[in-house]
This record gives C-alpha cells, structure tokens and sequence, in this order.
C-alpha cells in the first residue's frame, strides 16, 4: 500500500488553482468526498505514527534505566571502602532551591538518551529527569550509608582486637595501662556516625576489656584469678579435690558486683565469670 507523507495527508484537496466545481454536482461531491478520505487516512497515519513514537520512547526509556542499574553497579563496585563521594559521582549534587549544582553520571547517561527519543515524546521524557534522580538519589544515599556503617565497624573491630591483646598481654596489676587502653577504646567508639552501633559497641568494648583483664589475670596467676572470679579455693593437683571452677554456683552472684572487689571486672556477667573460671582451672591443671 502506497504511503501518504504526513505533512501532505494532512491537507485536503488543494482546490486553488483547480477547476472548481459545486458541491451539489456528481463531481464536486466526489472532489470533496476524497479530501475526506484523505484528511482520514492522514489522522489514521496521526495516530499511528504517536503510537509508534510512545512504544519506541518506552524501549528507549526502559534501555536508559537498565543503563543506569549498571552504572550503579560499578559505582558501587569501585567507591572506597568507607563509601566516600559515592552518592555524588552518580547523581552529582542538588541544590533545591537552584538546581544542580554539580552534574553526576548520571546527567551523562540521561542528557545522551534524550537526542533518541522521538520529538513527540521528548517533552515528556526529559521532565521524568528530576523523578529519575530523586529515586536514585535516595538508592546511593542508602549505599553510602550502608557502605559507611560497615567501614566503621570493621575499622573498630580492628582496633578493638589489637588493643584487646594489649589488655591481654599486659601486666593485671597495672590498672593506670588498663584504663588508659579501655578510654582510648571509648574515644574512638564516640566517634562512629550511629548511635546504635555506639551503644552495642561501648556494651560489647565494657565486657570484652574486662575478659582480656581476666586473661592477663589467668596468664600471671591462674589461681588467683580462679579466687577473684569467686571460686571456691583452688586445691593442689593431685590431691583429690578439684583444680577448677566445677560446684561453684556463679550465677547466684550479683553481675554488676564484682566477687573480687576489682571494679575492673564489673561489667562479667555469671557466664562469662563461669566460663573465664574453667579457662583458669584448665591452666592449673595443665600446670
């Protein structure tokens, strides 16, 4: 079937240098009733030609969004490991009184997709600029975050273990070194972004120090740290009686009241005081 060019099918018979006809003649009722036809078959070709436009704009948006989920991706893949600028290399930065301030990749990625769209959808197309953005602004901001939050903590647990072994490896009668390495812990602990993560940290920081100090304890003098966890006393291998923590009911004890009267060891709870016991006995038997 021939194809009528739009900017012709839109017009009707162009009757002005024609021999014109009256409308109530056999010719002129068939000079105007195929301007009729032709003016249809140009909306017709309207019609389709908008519907045409609309799919291929779908295809073209729907390619620019998988686009934009990989550029994420390897956003994501290559940012620092504390998440640093993450946010701000895909989406740039936004003022929302004045606009954006500083374009990000992806302003790159849209800009480029918008000479593909067809010119009746293009409108359309670039104000869902700013929706696109909001959306994937809100993602990275959510990786950032996340990313930050695992940067911290996995930072902390490496200080907390290089000074936990301090405690561990130090003398238990020094209380000025013990001190001195629990309050850097809890500098550093005051510096994480999330309130949480401080809390659970400081708890965790309060406990696990008092546990490297009993270690110490354990390393010098098993039997004594035996005593102050608040066993009973520690007989003399081989002489029948038991080298451990076995029969002593711990957990009847107060955990904020340390059996010892060391302050140092008031944040043990019955079980770790019960399990730090029979680590102590097993180093008597040993030896």
């Amino acid at each position: 079937m021939a194809t009528i060019p739009l900017q012709l099918a839109q017009r009707r018979l162009d009757t002005g240098n024609a021999v014109s006809y009256p409308n109530s003649s056999p010719v002129g009722a068939a000079m105007q009733g195929l301007g009729d036809e032709v003016s249809a078959v140009a909306e017709r070709f309207r019609q389709q030609k908008q519907q045409q436009d609309a799919f291929d704009a779908e295809v073209i948006g729907r390619e620019l969004n998988g686009r934009i989920a990989e550029a994420e991706k390897e956003a994501i893949q290559n940012a620092p490991a504390d998440g640093r600028g993450l946010h701000d290399a895909m989406y740039g930065q936004v003022d929302p009184r004045n606009g954006v301030v500083k374009p990000g990749l992806f302003d790159n990625i849209f800009d480029s997709t918008v000479p593909k769209i067809p010119g009746s959808e293009r409108a359309s197309f670039i104000r869902q600029k700013e929706a696109l953005r909001l959306a994937g602004s809100a993602r990275m901001a959510a990786q950032q975050y996340a990313r930050r939050q695992d940067y911290e903590q996995a930072e902390w647990s490496k200080a907390q273990a290089a000074e936990l072994n301090a405690i561990a490896q130090s003398n238990p009668d020094d209380t000025a070194t013990f001190e001195a390495i629990r309050q850097s812990g809890f500098n550093f602990i005051a510096k994480m972004g999330n309130p949480m993560a401080r809390q659970l940290a400081e708890t965790g920081w309060r406990s696990n120090t008092a546990k490297a100090l009993v270690q110490a304890m354990i390393a010098k003098d098993p039997r004594r740290a035996i005593e102050l966890l608040g066993a009973a006393p520690v007989a003399q291998a081989g002489d029948g009686e038991t080298t451990g923590a076995e029969g002593t009911d711990l957990s009847a004890k107060n955990p904020n009241w340390p059996a010892s009267g060391d302050d140092r060891l008031a944040d043990l709870t019955p079980d770790d005081m019960a399990a730090l016991a029979r680590l102590a006995g097993a180093s008597v038997a040993q030896n």
